[in-house]
């Protein structure tokens, strides 16, 4: 509208899940008159151009970034521990999501699938899943069912103050998505300096810049999940994935701030 009345310019960023889906004809007419677009990875890029109508020269690629003075390397937290009770033999998985029915393409109900599998690879498992939402009951009833109950914490909702000893916490940060936009949870994990395991249908992939920084598998597959899970718990894959200082400083170099202001600078030089 402001557009209409005086020829203001404007530009939209689009994450992921706000081009989900049909879309309202506004959202549509708006991002169709927008000067500029700005996308947080080569996937949702292609979602907006799927839109049709919009010119590919219009769209600019800049990937999210995270606390990284925050998110960092330090020792695990022996509260956690204990109030988890996690055993000294157990590898932990941990995935962060809002468990919420429109959600359910983070894959954290697939994770439990593979947790069977996972167990006669890898030995004794244990998945902490963080998040709270209206699909929690489904969850836990399928974990039963899996019988993997015991295999499964439900952590609940995980205050911003606990975030990053949840990640300290892990061996392995997983969440197979099929419809993410980027994945700033993988920054902060990695960022701790726990490798991390992610779908490569959405756009995670530019999360984990291509598989460089964390293990790809098709989230669709169960045995898919099982088994990239399995290989980074066995710590095949670069050598700099299980050196949590080095997996952080990698993180820290591509999608740190101060590689975010670069890419801001370069994104807005497009236009």
């Amino acid at each position: 509208m402001a557009k209409r009345a005086s020829k203001t310019p404007y530009t939209l960023v689009a994450h992921g899940i706000d081009i989900h889906g049909d879309l309202p004809r506004a959202t549509v007419a708006a991002l169709k008159a927008a000067d500029r677009i700005v996308a947080v990875s080569s996937w949702t890029r292609g979602r907006v151009l799927a839109l049709g109508g919009i010119d590919e020269s219009r769209i600019a690629i800049l990937p999210n970034t995270f606390d990284d003075a925050r998110f960092v390397v330090a020792e695990r937290s022996g509260e956690l521990l204990e109030r988890y009770r996690i055993a000294p033999d157990e590898r932990v998985i941990l995935s962060v999501a809002r468990l919420a029915t429109a959600e359910r393409y983070k894959g954290y109900d697939r994770i439990i699938r593979a947790l069977p599998s996972l167990q006669e690879s890898s030995g004794p498992v244990r998945f902490v899943l963080a998040g709270d939402g209206d699909d929690l009951d489904r969850v836990r009833k399928l974990a039963r069912e899996v019988g993997v109950a015991d295999k499964v914490t439900f952590a609940g909702f995980v205050p911003e103050k606990e975030l990053a000893d949840h990640y300290r916490l892990a061996d392995v940060f997983a969440m197979p998505s099929t419809g993410e936009g980027f994945g700033i949870v993988f920054l902060e994990a990695m960022g701790c300096g726990t490798p991390v395991v992610a779908g490569n249908r959405d756009g995670s992939v530019d999360a984990l810049a291509g598989g460089l920084l964390g293990k790809l598998v098709d989230p669709i597959e169960v045995g898919s999940i099982a088994a990239g899970i399995a290989a980074v718990l066995r710590r095949s894959g670069p050598p700099f994935w299980f050196d949590r200082a080095a997996l952080s400083e990698a993180v820290v170099e591509k999608y740190g701030r101060e590689a975010f202001r670069s890419k801001v600078a370069a994104a807005l030089g497009l236009f």
